[in-house]
């Protein structure tokens, strides 16, 4: 591939497989590679792996069009393939609801998963919610802080969610849009955060029951970004390190 043996991959999800794990969305890319033929390399050892590696997991009921992972590639039998090769092969092999977006050279070793610092999502607010909801949201703007209990692996734990949050706003279609913390440093999901707006309203009981804004809206995220140690904007995975980019409808 021109000398690179890295490619860097931007893919979506979709309603068909919106319930589909982390895991299971993993393991049919791989399959989506066997059936391309693209050459990509394995770890070694007695239980070898293919060597991709995705920037974040992406929550269970939740689409995007901002999902990325790098893929080493075998180099023995990958010098004539270009990204265009690549883009093409995985988008014919893609299941449905996985669309091919964006494939790029990969200057340098992955750094997925220790770059990403911010998740923008799109969250579509059922209209009976929104008036309760732009009350909320507008004092959590004008707040320091907000003390919350959050999800994490080791179990429930208190954390201070206002620096988390980059950027509210509402869209002109009326979504609300929001850019918020994601990687290893602080992580903060859109679900916890509609929780606690649902709180601030007096909202109690389990999701079906609550008024609106967290059972009735859907979350997609839009994109991932690392801070850009320049001038502190945000930073596309693809717009850093990256050569040769092919893009769906290019």
């Amino acid at each position: 591939m021109n000398g690179a043996s890295i490619v860097r991959v931007r893919l979506g999800k979709g309603d068909e497989i919106r319930f589909v794990s982390h895991l299971g969305f993993m393991r049919a890319f791989e399959r989506a590679v066997r059936r391309a033929r693209i050459p990509v390399a394995y770890s070694e050892g007695y239980h070898p792996h293919p060597k991709i590696q995705f920037a974040t997991a992406l929550g269970v009921g939740m689409t995007s069009e901002a999902e990325y992972l790098d893929m080493e590639l075998a180099p023995v039998d990958s010098g004539d393939l270009c990204t265009h090769d690549v883009f093409e092969r995985l988008r014919l092999a893609a299941p449905p609801g996985m669309p091919i977006i964006a494939v790029c050279a990969l200057e340098g070793r992955p750094t997925l998963a220790s770059s990403i610092e911010w998740a923008s999502y799109r969250v579509d607010v059922h209209p009976t919610a929104r008036p309760e909801l732009e009350d909320a949201v507008r004092e959590f703007l004008l707040s320091d802080h907000a003390i919350v209990e959050v999800n994490t692996k080791s179990g429930q734990r208190r954390a201070d969610i206002r620096p988390m949050v980059r950027e509210i706003r509402w869209s002109g279609s009326g979504a609300l849009e929001c850019t918020l913390a994601c990687g290893g440093r602080a992580h903060l999901r859109p679900q916890d955060l509609m929780a606690h707006f649902d709180s601030m309203q007096g909202r109690r009981g389990e999701p079906e029951q609550r008024h609106g804004s967290i059972a009735r809206s859907c979350i997609h995220r839009t994109g991932l970004y690392f801070t850009d140690r320049g001038g502190g904007d945000l930073a596309s995975p693809m717009s850093v390190e990256c050569r040769d980019l092919v893009m769906a409808g290019s």
